[in-house]
């Protein structure tokens, strides 16, 4: 059977192997879950190094205590070990874009020389990146989108689900029956992503389904 995620990490095997570490950003959704249980069974094949999630508790939201304690309970069911870090997020404008720099800067402290954090960022991401910043009047640089991989302290990121979409990784969720955090910002089409993401291009879909 071609399972789509796990060729994708094994196409990143020769990269994998000479990280020092493999860390894991893990929210606990689906995509983050969907990565973190895909690397636990190809790090069983192919003798990966050690494999650490990293949970970060932005403090958000009424349930991120319970989300902190589902993601220790998933890695302990991969046996995997997790690290779940708090931080605080200021009250001002643009909460997106503040707990993103807090998410980065615990995730760098973990970037011991040739470590590698992977990142569950996929084709539908990267296309309502490069919608977003075309929007927002983006140079050339900007409208590259989310580079592959890109260093974060002595380490680096590497984002192996760049070329896959959505649904193919709502597929795996749902054949290996994961069960994952709904975080219903998600859905507040009051922030410019979600819009883009439920209002903008579904309709862009709709007329172009190969777009």
């Amino acid at each position: 059977m071609n399972v789509p995620l796990l060729e994708a990490l094994e196409e990143h095997a020769a990269t994998l192997r000479e990280a020092s570490h493999l860390y894991v950003g893990f929210s606990g959704g689906k995509d983050s879950h969907s990565l973190l249980h895909a690397l636990a069974a190809v790090s069983q094949r192919l003798a990966l190094p050690r494999v650490t999630a990293i949970h970060v508790n932005h403090g958000l939201h009424p349930n991120a205590e319970l989300w902190g304690q589902h993601c220790r309970d998933v890695a302990q069911d991969l046996d995997v070990e997790i690290k779940v870090e708090s931080v605080v997020v200021g009250s001002d404008a643009s909460l997106e874009a503040q707990a993103r720099t807090a998410r980065y800067d615990v995730f760098e402290r973990y970037m011991a020389k040739d470590a590698i954090l992977l990142l569950a960022h996929h084709l539908d991401d990267q296309v309502e990146t490069i919608m977003f910043r075309l929007i927002r009047g983006a140079g050339p640089a900007g409208l590259s989108g989310i580079p592959e991989s890109r260093p974060l302290g002595a380490g680096k990121i590497l984002r192996p689900f760049l070329g896959i979409n959505r649904s193919e990784i709502e597929g795996y969720a749902s054949a290996f029956s994961l069960e994952s955090i709904e975080d219903p910002s998600n859905e507040d089409t009051s922030l410019d992503r979600n819009f883009l993401r439920h209002q903008v291009l579904p309709l862009i879909a709709e007329r172009w389904p190969g777009y």
